[in-house]
């Protein structure tokens, strides 16, 4: 080969060879290729079940016909009593609470006590509850009943807890209440456990 076929070759600017050399390597990226090991790990199994909150009180969901607190012609220095199971069915722990409200006059003079006594005392027309009164009861129809919105009693699934309610009508009850009637409600109210 001559001096003169070898120039063109030569003759290219820098810039032109700059291309053709990034072209070439360009081209042995674009058609070389890699062999990477890969692994899969599949983990299953798992199962997510939301937890239940099931507070009964005797048993039941709802009582529209209890009557086991009812006294008729009740006078002054008499009380009635009668014992409520409160318990957690559901599979988380819960707090409860319970309220109480009282129509009319009777049902405001009215004295309260809530013990855990699991059983009620003295005769049928001044039953009572002999234990010790729970702390947060309250003493009258038409607020709190046992534990408060801020201090709950706790139930862990699965347990129950009795309490005993007694209504008396004091000794010192004016003689205005005479024939009157009181309609009382109690309601219970539960709430998870929050960590």
């Amino acid at each position: 080969m001559t001096d003169r076929e070898r120039r063109p070759l030569n003759g290219l600017s820098a810039r032109i060879r700059a291309g053709l050399a990034l072209g070439v390597v360009g081209l042995l990226c674009v058609t070389g290729t890699y062999a990477y090991w890969t692994d899969t790990v599949p983990v299953s199994g798992t199962t997510i079940s939301a937890g239940t909150l099931d507070l009964k009180v005797n048993g039941q969901d709802s009582l529209p016909s209890y009557t086991d607190l009812s006294l008729t012609s009740m006078v002054p220095g008499e009380s009635t009593a009668a014992v409520l199971t409160v318990k957690n069915s559901g599979t988380v722990d819960l707090t409860y609470y319970a309220t109480s409200t009282a129509s009319s006059d009777l049902g405001s003079a009215l004295s309260v006590k809530v013990t855990a006594d699991s059983s009620t005392g003295g005769t049928a027309r001044v039953k009572t509850c002999p234990g010790s009164t729970l702390t947060t009861s309250g003493s009258s129809f038409g607020g709190n009943l046992v534990g408060t919105e801020s201090n709950p009693r706790k139930l862990s699934s699965g347990s129950t807890e009795t309490l005993c309610v007694q209504a008396s009508l004091p000794a010192s009850a004016p003689s205005s209440l005479q024939g009157a009637t009181s309609n009382v409600t109690l309601t219970f109210k539960a709430s998870q456990v929050t960590s």
